[in-house]
């Protein structure tokens, strides 16, 4: 009795953390500024604390030694030369740097977990799954109307910030409830002696049913091309495992052949024919991608050993400024131009931030996951990785927290299968888990004062929204050391004290904010500043800076004329405000048509004088 009261205080105590940092996707904190993301970083921060603590007691209760492998040296290299990169260009100690170095804590801790417990991994995935659940019935109701959506232009978002991510959760779970629902029969055999896994199984079988009908009703919702055919993807590889052990492949090749052929034909044209009304659903939205791809490609030969975690959409500004003002852009391209914040495929932006070396190193560990996985027949496991890896070919999933959970928790499954493992020669799980807990410790420390910073800048933002800016400026200042990381807090900031009267400081933090994200928006905002301070010559440089970073934007002209008003040099200001009139813009607004009516009574005013 004493025994296995022991095992079950101790399979808790393991358990639940895990559980709990799965629950990091639902969490939304409003009493913390952009809460949607914050609240989810700082419970992550916090349940690893906890989980440090709780894998320390059941490591010195439990005392089974693990041998870690060339593959967990080989994501622990990976890791360390993201953080050694990051630290390099931007300092210690920054957002993206801990979450990052957290990630690797936790993918050490599953792995000590699933060695010591295995018979816990299926309670983890029915409540991977269970996230998925809830995340799909949030979004339904959302879709009518009965909670509140995150974005003002997405009709759902689950608990994320728009819904890009959240379709790509969605479509990266699918394919793990999918597998539980056609497996259920061989699963339930084996484990006929067993009631508890028994009645798991079970459980897990009729959510999965559940969740995948969920997914499938609200993913369409979502208009999110990438998901769709991850989605897709991960299923067929369920759908392909499956048919290849009721049915001997070779045999059904050889007995129907033309059968064989024809439907693979057939398969191929309906792709095809999909990818094509795919493509055409949202064609700007894809030629903007592909235009992204293609200034990343060039910014990486710039800078091969990589510029650090949150430096992607800077130097990607740099480089497509660089790319439109060699006049080597097409028309089009000009007009689909923007200023992403993620290069909308993980692995140019991986490449570009990492560096070439810890890029193709990535590689590696996903084709030995890949080989180690199906060896093992980790097929949910792979099915999920599929779609993660097919949904990051064109969207920016590990640049959110959620994801970066989900990820850790893939690889640590595939590679916590070895009977070797479990060797007698093995490490002692205390020394890792130690080293791990001081590592945590540390990050805590560190983030505590940004989680108080997170709470000000709640306040702050009330402040800075009814245009008290002198007000926030000075609220921002005590701010700044904690969130300089932060685009939009700098961003606020810079603006505060350029609308408070302070040009020269705000140009100080807006190009601060300019190395994180190439929003034209800061240059345009930085020569305002220069021409209150009568610099004209910087103020007509950031203006142009503006217009070849993103060149279909009406605003940086329209400045100039304003601008060129004011120092009197009425031809130049003649010049751009034609060009106000007869740009096209890639989105028309209210703003668009009174810049366009002050630009043509200017006009109008000239030819009067002539």
């Amino acid at each position: 009795m004493a025994s296995n009261l022991h095992k079950r205080f101790l399979s808790f105590l393991t358990i639940t953390p895990f559980c709990l940092i799965l629950s990091t996707v639902l969490v939304i904190n409003n009493q913390l500024a952009d809460g949607i993301t914050s609240g989810k970083y700082f419970w992550f921060y916090c349940l690893m604390g906890l989980m440090s603590i709780s894998i320390a007691i059941s490591c010195f209760l439990c005392r089974k030694r693990i041998r870690f492998t060339i593959d967990d040296g080989m994501i622990s290299l990976f890791c360390l030369s993201g953080l050694l990169v990051t630290a390099m260009n931007s300092g210690f100690l920054t957002t993206k740097w801990i979450l990052l170095l957290l990630i690797w804590v936790l993918y050490i801790y599953l792995r000590i977990c699933l060695i010591q417990k295995k018979s816990l991994l299926p309670l983890l995935m029915f409540f991977l799954i269970l996230t998925g659940l809830i995340e799909a019935v949030w979004g339904l109701l959302q879709l009518y109307g009965l909670s509140p959506v995150y974005h003002p232009i997405f009709v759902t978002t689950g608990s994320f910030f728009n819904t890009g991510p959240y379709s790509g959760y969605l479509a990266v779970l699918f394919p793990i409830a999918l597998y539980n629902c056609i497996n259920y029969k061989k699963q339930t055999s084996d484990q006929k002696s067993v009631s508890y896994d028994l009645q798991l199984s079970t459980l897990t079988y009729y959510i999965s049913i559940i969740t995948c009908l969920a997914i499938i009703l609200v993913l369409p919702a979502s208009m999110s091309r990438t998901s769709w055919i991850a989605a897709t993807a991960g299923s067929l590889f369920v759908g392909f495992d499956y048919l290849s052990k009721r049915f001997s492949l070779r045999q059904l090749f050889s007995k129907h052949m033309k059968k064989v052929l024809f439907a693979v034909i057939a398969c191929f044209i309906i792709s095809g024919t999909a990818l094509n009304g795919i493509y055409y659903l949202k064609k700007d939205s894809a030629d903007g991608r592909t235009l992204i791809w293609k200034i990343t490609i060039k910014a990486i030969q710039q800078h091969p050993m990589g510029v650090g975690l949150n430096h992607f959409s800077g130097i990607y500004g740099e480089e497509q400024e660089r790319y439109f003002a060699a006049g080597q852009a097409s028309e089009k391209e000009e007009f689909v131009a923007g200023c992403p914040e993620y290069g909308f495929n993980e692995y140019l932006q991986l490449c570009l931030e990492w560096g070439v070396l810890p890029f193709l190193l990535f590689l590696l560990i996903i084709a030995r996951s890949f080989f180690k996985g199906y060896k093992r027949r980790k097929i949910a496991t792979l099915s999920s990785l599929t779609a993660l890896l097919i949904f990051a070919g064109a969207s920016y999933p590990f640049s959110v927290l959620p994801f970066l959970i989900l990820t850790s928790f893939l690889f640590a499954d595939i590679h916590s299968d070895d009977e070797d493992n479990r060797a007698k020669k093995g490490m002692s799980t205390i020394i890792p888990v130690i080293g791990c807990l001081m590592l945590t410790s540390l990050c805590l420390y560190n983030r505590y004062p940004v989680f108080n910073a997170y709470k000000n800048w709640k306040i702050g933002k009330r402040i800075y929204n009814t245009e008290h800016f002198e007000e926030a400026a000075q609220d921002y200042e005590s701010l700044y050391p904690y969130l300089n990381d932060q685009f939009l807090f700098l961003f606020e900031y810079g603006r505060s004290l350029s609308l408070s009267k302070q040009p020269e400081m705000s140009n100080e933090i807006l190009k601060e904010a300019a190395r994180i994200i190439c929003d034209p928006m800061l240059f345009n905002m930085i020569g305002k500043n220069y021409q209150a301070m009568k610099e004209y010559e910087l103020a007509e440089e950031s203006m142009r800076k503006s217009i070849l970073i993103v060149p279909n934007r009406v605003y940086p002209y329209y400045l100039l004329m304003k601008m060129y008003v004011e120092m009197g040099e009425m031809d130049k200001a003649r010049e751009n405000a034609e060009i106000v009139l007869t740009k096209e813009p890639k989105v028309q607004s209210t703003a668009v048509k009174e810049m366009r009516e002050e630009a043509r009574k200017l006009l109008d005013s000239y030819k009067s004088v002539e």
